[in-house]
C-alpha cells in the first residue's frame, strides 16, 4: 500500500513564525497606500467626531474633555512606559526569572526601534484636519502610543499573569493592559494628533510583535516563559 509523503515546511518558515511577519508587511504595505492615496473613508469623520461642529479646535463633551483625553495619552507617554517595564524587570529579577526579565527587555526595547522604523518607512504626515491638541513632531503612522503602550502592557501582563494563583487575577490583569492600549490608541485620535488608522496600526504592529517574540520563545526558549 503506498504511503502519502511526509509535507515538511519551507526551511526558514520552520525557524520564524510566519504570519506575525507577513501582518507586520501588510500594515506596511497599507500605510504606504494610505500616504500616497490619501486617508481612509473614516479617518476624517472620527477625527471630526470629538469636535464641535464646525470648530474643529475645541473638543466636543464637558468642559474637562481635554484634561480628560490628556490624562488618558499620558499612560502611553515614555515615563510611565518605561517606570511600569522597568518595575516589571526588576520584580521578575528579585523573583530569581532572570530569563524571564531578559525576554521582557528583548521585547520592549525592540519595540521602541520598530515604532521608529515604520514611521520614516512610511512617512505619512500628521492629520491636518483638525487642531492638534498635544504637541508633536514626529510622523504619523503607526501611533508611538497605541504602539508602544499596547507592546509594553500587553508584554507585561503576560509575563506577570501567569505567576498569579486565581485565574480571576491573571484575567483582571489582562483586561487592565488591554484597556490601558484601547484609551491611550483613542486619545490620540481625539487630540487630532492621528488618523484612527494610524492608532489601529499601531495596536496591530505591537500585537504582532509581541505575537512574534513570544512564538519564538515557546519554540527555542521556553525556560524564559515559564
Amino acid at each position: 500500500m503506498k504511503t502519502e509523503p511526509v509535507q515538511t515546511p519551507h526551511r526558514w518558515s520552520r525557524h520564524l513564525p510566519l504570519w506575525p511577519l507577513l501582518l507586520l508587511l501588510a500594515v506596511a504595505a497599507i500605510g504606504h497606500a494610505l500616504t500616497r492615496d490619501g486617508p481612509a473613508s473614516f479617518d476624517a469623520p472620527l477625527l471630526l467626531w470629538f469636535r464641535v461642529g464646525t470648530d474643529t479646535a475645541t473638543l466636543a463633551g464637558p468642559a474637562w474633555a481635554l484634561a480628560f483625553w490628556q490624562g488618558l495619552t499620558w499612560l502611553g507617554d515614555t515615563l510611565p512606559r518605561i517606570v511600569v517595564g522597568i518595575g516589571t524587570v526588576i520584580g521578575l529579577l528579585w523573583l530569581r526569572r532572570w530569563q524571564g526579565a531578559l525576554l521582557l527587555a528583548g521585547v520592549l526595547l525592540s519595540g521602541l526601534g520598530l515604532s521608529t522604523a515604520f514611521k520614516q518607512w512610511v512617512g505619512r504626515p500628521r492629520p491636518q484636519l483638525v487642531a492638534h491638541l498635544d504637541p508633536v513632531t514626529s510622523l504619523s503612522f503607526p501611533s508611538g502610543h497605541a504602539l508602544n503602550s499596547t507592546l509594553f502592557y500587553l508584554a507585561v501582563a503576560l509575563m506577570l499573569a501567569p505567576l498569579l494563583r486565581a485565574r480571576a487575577a491573571r484575567w483582571v490583569v489582562y483586561a487592565v493592559a488591554m484597556g490601558l492600549s484601547l484609551a491611550t490608541g483613542v486619545s490620540r485620535v481625539a487630540l487630532g494628533v492621528h488618523y484612527p488608522t494610524d492608532v489601529i496600526a499601531g495596536w496591530v504592529i505591537a500585537g504582532a510583535w509581541v505575537w512574534l517574540w513570544f512564538t519564538l520563545a515557546q519554540r527555542y526558549w521556553p525556560q524564559a516563559l515559564r
